[in-house]
């Protein structure tokens, strides 16, 4: 099982998948090693493929999340296997992740890195998303935001790669703040409204605007 998992990881993280004739652009870059990691672990039905033994691509995905967030893989994995949008987001994010490292613009690669990692813990609370009443949000309030937390869980790596400059910045403080009140005792779509308002300074009018926009965009 050893030789079989480091045969793996290297089949679907090895730095071949960066190589390429040319300067690639960062969306070149992950576009490139985001094909070979959807070819790794999905199969044609978009399903987490279990073909070298029960449960080993679940196994190699939850390792390749370790340095994403490190503890929090198995429930990350487990959420995200239940809904393979999101599942295909996670192995994107991973792309990601494992591009940023290989990207020469260290502010770039440190944006994309800590965009991917909140994304991954994002997919971790995804299980909490409409399952409670929210006590600050009216229930259209609530609607939006949870729509525009569940973009985020499905689109999220092509936002984060296709964003430029102050906007992916402000997306990935949004991603950063959500996370960073995780376990407060509010509601995921409370939270999202709350990190909008924290990191662009505005009122839960204007956050609501602003999450409206995200809930609309197609990445």
């Amino acid at each position: 099982m050893k030789k079989a998992f480091i045969i793996g990881m290297t089949i679907a993280f090895s730095a071949s998948a960066f190589a390429a004739p040319g300067k690639m652009t960062t969306i070149e870059r992950v576009t490139k090693f985001e094909k070979t990691s959807q070819e790794y672990f999905l199969d044609a039905n978009g399903n987490l493929k279990n073909a070298s033994g029960k449960n080993a691509e679940k196994r190699y995905l939850e390792q390749a999340l370790r340095d994403l967030a490190p503890g929090k893989e198995s429930k990350i994995v487990e959420n995200a296997v239940q809904d393979k949008e999101i599942l295909k987001n996670l192995i994107s994010i991973t792309a990601v992740k494992k591009a940023a490292d290989k990207i020469e613009d260290r502010d770039e690669a440190r944006e994309l890195t800590e965009g991917s990692q909140g994304l991954a813990e994002m997919i971790g609370q995804v299980h909490l998303a409409g399952k409670i009443t929210s006590r600050e949000n009216t229930a259209e309030q609530t609607t939006l935001a949870t729509a525009a937390y569940n973009k985020m869980l499905r689109l999220g790596s092509q936002i984060l790669t296709q964003f430029k400059g102050a906007d992916r910045t402000a997306y990935v403080k949004v991603i950063s703040a959500f996370n960073a009140r995780k376990g407060n005792g509010k509601t995921p779509d409370e939270n999202l409204v709350d990190a909008v308002m924290e990191t662009q300074k505005v009122s839960k009018e204007k956050a609501l605007e602003i999450l409206k926009k995200l809930k609309d965009c197609v990445a």
